[in-house]
C-alpha cells in the first residue's frame, strides 16, 4: 500500500517536472533549432512511434499474470512464463528491424513532396537512431513490467524522475555545439539505454528475478492471447489517435504545422498523464481483488471514488486552459502558434471522459475482457483516420483535431460508458452524478475566472502566474466547500500535515 500511494506521488512529482521542464524546454529547442528543425523531429517521432506498438500488449500482460501468480506463490509457472515473454521480445526486435529498414527505404516517396533534400537527409538519421532506441526500449519491457507487478514504484518513478531531469540538460547543452534534432536524438537514445541497463540489473539483483523456460505452455499461450491481442489493437488505435495526425499533416503541410500541432500535444498528453498517475499504480491491486472474487460494488465503488479524485485535478487543469491558455501560448511560444489553443481544446473536451474511467481499463484488464474495448476502439481509430485526411487538407491542425475529438466522444464516451453500465455493472449512473456536482461547482469557477482575467493586466507572464495562482485558490475553496467529501478532504489535510512535517 505504502508502495502504491509513494508511486502515485511520484507519478505526479514527475508530471510536474515533465510539465515545467517543459514548458521551459520546448522554447529553448525552438530557439536553437528552430520551428522547422523541431516539427522534423516531431514528425520522425511520430513515424517511428508506430513501432512502439510492436511490443504487442506483452507489458500489461506480464503485470496482470506475474501479479497473478505471484499472489498464488506459484514460482514455477512465473520462472517459465517471463523465458517465454523474453522470447517473444527478441522475435519481436528482429520483426522490428526488418520492418523498419523497408519503411527507411520508403521515406523519400512518402515526404518528397513537403520536405526539403536537406531535410529528407536530416530525418534518415533521425529515423536510424530513433528506430534503434526502439530496439532497446522493447528489449527492456519486460523488466519494467516486473518492476510494476512487484509494485516496487519508488526505484521506477525514482529512476524516471532522473531522467526526466538530466536529459533537458544533457541535450541543452550539446544544443551548444550541435543544435540539430538529430543531436538530441542521439543523447536521448543513449540514456535510455544506461536506464535499461539500471532496470535489468534492479531485476535481477534485487528482486532476484530467475528465468527458466521449461516448455512451451499451450495452455497459457491461450490464457494470455486474447489480453495481447487486444491491447495491441488498443495500442495501435492510440497510435492513430495521437500520433497519424502528426504523419498525415507533414505529409500534407510540411513540418511547420507538424510544430504547431505538437505544441498542442504537449498540453493534451501531459492532460493525460495527470489522470494516468493514479489510475496506473492499481492494476496489480485490482488484479488480487479479482482472483480473488471480491463483489463488483467494491470495483465500482473503487472507480467512483478514483474518478472523482481525476476530475477534481482535470477539472482545474482544462478549465484554468480555457481561461488563461491562449495567453500562455501567445508568451510562451509566439503568435505563430496560437492554433495550439484550439487543437488543445478540441482534444482535452472529449478526452476528459475517457481520463475520468480510465481505471475502468484496469479491470477490464484484469477480468480479461478487454478485447471489447479493442474490437470498438479499433473501429473508432478508423474513423478518426478517415475524418483526420480531408479535415486536414482543408482546415489543417485544428481539422485533425477535430476528428480526433468527434471520434473520442463517440467510442470512449457513448459506448465505453454503455458497456461499463451494461455488461461490466459498473455504477455509471452513480458515476456521472458524481461528476455532474462536480462539473457545477466547476462552472461557476469558469465564470469566476473569466471575469478575474477581463478584470486583471495581461500582456506579461508574472501578471498570468498571478492570475492562475488566485484562479487556483478560488478553485480549490469552492470545490472544498461545495463536492468534496470527507475521504478526498482527509487526503488533502494528510499530504498538508506531511509537508509541514518534514519542514
Amino acid at each position: 500500500m505504502n508502495e502504491r500511494k509513494t508511486g502515485a506521488f511520484l507519478s505526479y512529482i514527475n508530471i510536474g517536472i515533465q510539465t515545467i521542464l517543459g514548458f521551459v524546454y520546448v522554447p529553448l529547442l525552438l530557439h536553437y533549432m528552430g520551428q522547422h528543425e523541431y516539427g522534423l523531429y516531431q514528425l520522425m517521432g511520430s513515424l517511428i512511434a508506430y513501432f512502439g506498438v510492436m511490443d504487442f500488449g506483452l507489458s500489461t500482460v506480464v503485470v496482470r499474470f506475474y501479479s497473478k501468480y505471484k499472489a498464488l506463490h506459484d514460482t514455477v509457472f512465473n520462472e517459465n512464463f517471463l523465458g517465454f515473454i523474453q522470447r517473444l521480445y527478441i522475435y519481436i526486435s528482429i520483426a522490428v528491424v526488418i520492418i523498419g529498414c523497408a519503411l527507411y527505404f520508403s521515406l523519400d516517396f512518402l515526404f518528397s513532396h513537403s520536405l526539403s533534400v536537406n531535410e529528407l537527409v536530416s530525418a534518415k538519421y533521425i529515423y536510424i537512431f530513433l528506430l534503434f532506441n526502439i530496439i532497446i526500449t522493447l528489449l527492456g519491457m519486460m523488466y519494467r513490467s516486473v518492476i510494476t507487478a512487484n509494485e516496487k514504484f519508488l526505484f521506477l518513478k525514482g529512476l524516471e524522475t532522473l531522467q526526466l531531469v538530466i536529459q533537458p540538460f544533457v541535450v541543452i547543452a550539446v544544443m551548444q555545439i550541435s543544435p540539430t534534432a538529430l543531436a538530441m536524438v542521439i543523447v536521448m537514445t543513449v540514456i535510455n539505454c544506461v536506464l535499461t541497463v539500471f532496470r535489468t540489473y534492479y531485476c535481477y539483483h534485487q528482486l532476484h528475478l530467475f528465468i527458466n523456460y521449461h516448455f512451451f505452455d499451450w495452455n497459457l499461450f491461450r490464457q494470455i492471447k486474447p489480453l495481447a491481442i487486444s491491447t495491441f489493437i488498443v495500442t495501435i488505435v492510440d497510435q492513430l489517435f495521437w500520433k497519424t495526425n502528426q504523419v498525415v499533416l507533414g505529409v500534407i503541410s510540411g513540418t511547420a504545422i507538424v510544430a504547431v500541432y505538437s505544441i498542442a500535444s504537449l498540453f493534451y498528453m501531459s492532460y493525460m498523464a495527470l489522470a494516468g498517475a493514479i489510475s496506473g499504480v492499481f492494476l496489480p491491486k485490482i488484479t488480487h481483488m479479482v482472483v480473488q472474487k471480491i463483489p463488483i460494488a467494491q470495483l465500482s465503488n473503487l472507480f467512483i471514488k478514483i474518478g472523482r479524485l481525476q476530475y477534481l485535478l482535470l477539472a482545474l487543469i482544462l478549465s484554468g486552459f480555457i481561461i488563461f491558455g491562449k495567453e500562455f501560448i501567445r508568451l510562451w511560444a509566439g503568435n505563430n502558434f496560437l492554433d495550439a489553443y484550439w487543437i488543445t481544446l478540441i482534444i482535452m473536451v472529449p478526452f476528459t471522459v475517457d481520463l475520468i474511467q480510465n481505471i475502468g481499463l484496469s479491470i477490464m484488464q484484469a477480468q480479461n475482457t478487454y478485447g471489447f474495448r479493442a474490437k470498438i476502439y479499433s473501429m473508432v481509430g478508423i474513423l478518426n483516420l478517415v475524418l483526420a485526411i480531408p479535415l486536414a487538407v482543408k482546415y489543417g491542425g485544428i481539422g485533425c483535431a477535430a476528428a480526433t475529438g468527434v471520434s473520442m466522444f463517440i467510442g470512449n464516451g457513448l459506448i465505453m460508458n454503455w458497456y461499463y453500465s451494461s455488461v461490466t455493472k459498473l455504477d455509471i449512473k452513480e458515476f456521472w452524478r458524481q461528476i455532474g456536482y462536480i462539473t457545477c461547482s466547476m462552472l461557476i469557477c469558469l465564470v469566476i475566472g473569466y471575469t478575474l482575467n477581463s478584470i486583471l493586466l495581461q500582456g506579461r507572464l508574472y501578471f498570468l502566474i498571478v492570475k492562475i495562482v488566485i484562479y487556483t485558490v478560488v478553485y480549490s475553496i469552492i470545490m472544498w466547500v461545495t463536492v468534496m467529501n470527507s475521504y478526498e478532504k482527509g487526503l488533502v489535510i494528510q499530504m498538508l500535515r506531511k509537508i509541514i512535517h518534514k519542514k
